[in-house]
């Protein structure tokens, strides 16, 4: 078919001679699909290929009429797939934008996203958006939308420079702040090593364009800050409580000082110890 030419090896490609196609793994699993053949046959989206292809032959040779059902599944096959060109905008290494396509496709047509391909967003894609039963018209406006909206809405590279994809400490703290303040994206999340886990992360917030201008840029900023303020807590530059013993004349007199000089008790203690210290360090 028009999607690629890996397919010529392939057992139902000898049905297909006649009319000058080929399959390829994608015609095959989207078949496979239409047919309801992983549920008859207890197969699953990681199964293999060459037992899908078997599959998928032996059921068209069993069929009363042959040619009409070869005929049948070239139609069906072709009515389900959208065209190469109208996904050649999307990498296969751009994670951040697969794991958004995924999230959106599953939002928008109430679908649970079946996993393809062992950490394979790409594939994992193009199988959740075959399967999906609508027009390929209505796929083509999806897809042209997404690319839209992409292009337009995603978070420049501006707004996500503070978060580093080689700091394993920050990737796991955001990942946990996500989770937290319920802005995790719930239906697809790649996060098996750090690259993907930031990808995963970029993709979550990616996705908080579709609030208001406002909200979003609130969110990234209260995140920023609360990461700033974890990292000054934990390089020891944090005040910590520290508790003295004092008699209650001396403690009256520190509130009476602190009052003179309009400064908090700890100011105050912490000003008369760095003039003490400075001094015996020039005796």
């Amino acid at each position: 078919m028009i999607h690629d030419h890996k397919g010529q090896n392939f057992q139902i490609n000898a049905l297909l001679v006649s009319h000058k196609i080929k399959f390829s793994e994608r015609e095959i699993e989207c078949a496979i699909n239409i047919f309801n053949l992983n549920n008859y046959f207890g197969t699953s989206s990681n199964s293999s290929l060459l037992q899908k292809d078997l599959i998928l032959t032996n059921y068209i040779n069993h069929q009363p009429q042959v040619e009409n059902a070869v005929s049948y599944l070239i139609a069906s096959v072709q009515n389900r797939l959208v065209s190469i060109d109208n996904l050649n905008w999307i990498e296969e290494n751009d994670y951040r934008l697969l794991i958004w396509l995924l999230n959106r496709l599953s939002t928008q047509y109430n679908r649970l996203i079946i996993i393809h391909g062992i950490n394979n967003p790409y594939k994992t894609f193009l199988y959740n958006i075959d399967g999906i039963n609508i027009s390929i018209d209505e796929k083509i406006l999806f897809l042209q939308n997404c690319f839209s909206f992409w292009n337009v809405n995603k978070l420049s590279d501006q707004e996500i420079k503070w978060l580093d994809p080689l700091n394993s400490e920050q990737l796991a703290w955001a990942w946990q702040y996500l989770a937290k303040h319920g802005l995790q994206i719930e239906c697809f999340n790649f996060t098996y090593n750090d690259q993907s886990k930031y990808m995963s992360i970029l993709a979550c917030l990616d996705n908080l364009s579709y609030g208001t201008p406002e909200s979003k840029e609130l969110i990234l900023l209260k995140m920023k800050k609360t990461w700033s303020q974890k990292k000054f807590r934990d390089s020891g530059k944090a005040k910590k409580p520290y508790h003295l013993p004092l008699t209650i004349e001396t403690q009256a007199q520190l509130e009476e000082l602190a009052k003179l000089k309009n400064m908090n008790k700890s100011k105050v203690l912490e000003a008369i110890i760095l003039k003490e210290f400075n001094e015996f360090k020039l005796k």
